[in-house]
Formats: structure tokens, sequence, C-alpha cells
């Protein structure tokens, strides 16, 4: 049974998306949202960055309930920011290609918590819908660049 999450981590998710929408629409002119100074392809990668690293502690506390009965969730939550530190690089476009990979794959990551029951029963219906708005964003900069 799919549940919906708790209203708070819906707004907190809300306002962790909307960087990336504003950093993409900026990406494309600079009269739009010029109250909010980041918004642009370089604000997107960063805040990308920030946030694929992000989940990775979101991951270890998954982890952590596992009560080191298995090392593979241990292992496996540090991924996204190794995958950061070692493939992020590059011109704009090679960056904004890996956070969208990047995003993609920790996707499978939280869909792999969810079924090992690491996760609450309601983190994929907050995950999918904000990973596709990161995906489409991400998507959106890259083919401004």
């Amino acid at each position: 049974m799919i549940r919906l999450p708790p209203r708070t981590p819906i707004a907190l998710t809300a306002l962790g998306v909307a960087p990336f929408v504003i950093g993409s629409i900026g990406a494309y002119t600079d009269t739009v949202l010029t109250l909010f100074p980041y918004r642009s392809v370089e604000s997107v990668i960063h805040y990308g960055i920030i946030i694929l690293s992000f989940m990775t502690g979101i991951l270890w506390g998954f982890a952590s309930k596992d009560d080191g009965k298995s090392s593979y969730a241990y292992i496996t939550s540090v991924l996204p920011a190794l995958y950061v530190f070692f493939f992020v690089v590059g011109t704009d476009a090679d960056r904004l290609e890996a956070l969208m990979f990047g995003f993609a794959i920790i996707l499978s990551i939280d869909l792999s918590f969810q079924q090992a029951k690491l996760a609450p029963n309601w983190w994929m219906s907050l995950r999918i819908p904000a990973t596709l708005v990161v995906l489409a964003s991400l998507y959106l900069t890259r083919i401004s660049v």
C-alpha cells in the first residue's frame, strides 16, 4: 500500500526542488526571477552537487536502521557522494549529464532501501515526483548549454 508522505517532508521537498526549477529557467533568461540571484547553469550544477551529496546523508541514516547486519546498505549509502567527487567533472554539459545520471541512479538506491524496509513506507511517493522534477530541470538546463 502506497502512503502519502507527511506534510512537512512534502513542503521541504518542494522547497528543495525549487532551486533546480528556478536555475533552469534562469539558464534561458536574465530577466526572469531577478530577485533570486542563483538562476544560472552554474547554480544548478552546484546545487545538484549539494543535493546529491545530501542524499548520501539520508541514505546513511536509513542504513543505520539495519543495525550493521549488512554492509551493503552502508556501502550503497556513500556511493552518491563518491560519484559526485569522481564523476561530476568537466564542462558544464558534462557535469549536468553526470548529475542526471546520478539522480537517476540514486532513485534506484532509494527503491532498494524502500524494499529493504530501511526507508519510510511513503519514501518513494515523495522521491519519484521530486526526482522527475530534478531530472527535467537538469535536462532543460543541459540543452541550454
